[in-house]
């Protein structure tokens, strides 16, 4: 299972952190993002 992830983001690529989910930012390292990675990212599901 793979979830596509949206976060506001501010300069697209990855210096002001602002769509960090965990250590992961969406911008950099996703959009797509596999079940498994997000199981295990403390910061999902949790705003």
């Amino acid at each position: 299972v793979q979830a596509s992830l949206e976060r506001m983001m501010k300069c697209g690529v990855g210096i002001c952190g602002s769509c960090c989910v965990g250590e992961d930012l969406v911008c950099k390292d996703g959009t797509v993002f596999d079940g498994d990675h997000l199981i295990s990212n403390k910061e999902f599901g949790h705003f």
